[in-house]
């Protein structure tokens, strides 16, 4: 198995994020490398600028920024990670975790297969990390859907 020395993280907003720290932690030699942990606040507003309401977005954002560094803060602690680095970006999604991914150099990118972030590394002009996707569905989702499917079936 490969050894990794910098590993990025990007955090889903919707907190299925613990299954990819286990596995990115797993993956560090003996704890020995860093590990950040990266969460993408989207600042497009939805609709278009015609004005100072165009503004709006990116306030409401950065206000988002300081609860949502205390949650990734909180759940490093809570799974023995509180050595690895934690950022909140904000910014289009996409873009701004390619730019990220360019300026931090990491050798592993730990992502859900259902966030599309895999398609980051396509993006980059260096050399792209390694991209390991990750299946994020919990034993709930799976459960949620089959007493879905239970339901439907009996009505």
């Amino acid at each position: 198995m490969k050894a990794y020395q910098r590993i990025l993280i990007p955090m889903p907003a919707d907190g299925r994020g613990e299954i990819l720290l286990r596995r990115a932690a797993g993956m560090l030699p003996h704890g020995r490398g860093e590990m950040m942990v990266v969460q993408v606040l989207d600042t497009r507003s939805g609709f278009e600028s015609d004005g100072p309401a165009g503004q709006l977005a990116g306030d409401r954002v950065a206000r988002q920024v300081p609860g949502a560094r205390k949650r990734l803060d909180l759940l490093l602690a809570r799974n023995n990670l509180a050595w690895a680095e934690a950022r909140v970006l904000c910014g289009e999604p996409r873009p701004t975790m390619t730019g990220f991914i360019r300026q931090w150099q990491p050798d592993l990118v730990v992502t859900c297969a259902d966030l599309h972030s895999a398609d980051l590394a396509h993006d980059l002009t260096v050399e792209p990390p390694d991209v390991l996707t990750v299946k994020c569905s919990g034993l709930f989702d799976r459960l949620g859907g089959a007493f879905g499917q239970t339901a439907h079936g009996h009505a």
